[in-house]
């Protein structure tokens, strides 16, 4: 298991990060929100989605990020500079919260989901989690968990609820 930070501490490519956070307590939302702007960077990120080569960072790109209270993932709605989505990435996870330095942190189960805002979903890093099993960075009632969370969420996704995932703006 991969323990992540919001604040992403070392990230190489970007050379100045905006962060704000925030805890909402809404209607459509509950949990911490983070806005991530990319204000300065290195060069371009892309990233293979099925036959589609992304860009997921450059400079002006917003990431909002959301950690639902009590779920067992992470949600990153990315906007290009123009404030498009290009997509959601569902990183599914142990579970988050703010460690004592009150930084908000998740621990990352390695399975994501990521969802184009035309509708394509695509379940990544199914080998990933395999070969963490393998080497004994998770469990097997850990693997089953990343699994079956995926699932729900998938089964969510495409019978049309994307309110499953595709929370407000908080920041705007």
């Amino acid at each position: 298991m991969k323990r992540k930070r919001a604040d992403r501490p070392g990230w190489r490519r970007v050379k100045r990060l905006g962060y704000q956070e925030k805890w909402v307590d809404a209607l459509s939302f509950t949990g911490y929100a983070v806005r991530l702007t990319l204000d300065e960077v290195s060069d371009p990120a892309y990233m293979p989605v099925g036959e589609k080569l992304l860009c997921v960072g450059d400079r002006g790109y917003v990431y909002l990020q959301y950690f639902p209270r009590d779920q067992a993932y992470a949600v990153t709605k990315m906007l290009d500079e123009l404030g498009n989505t290009v997509q959601w990435y569902i990183d599914i996870c142990k579970g988050h919260g703010k460690d004592e330095n009150g930084h908000i942190w998740y621990d990352d189960l390695y399975l994501d989901i990521v969802v184009l805002p035309h509708g394509e979903i695509y379940l990544l890093d199914e080998d990933e989690l395999d070969e963490a099993l393998q080497k004994g960075l998770i469990t097997s009632e850990e693997h089953r968990f990343a699994c079956e969370t995926a699932d729900i969420l998938l089964k969510e996704i495409m019978a049309g609820k994307r309110d499953a995932f595709d929370f407000p703006n908080f920041f705007a």
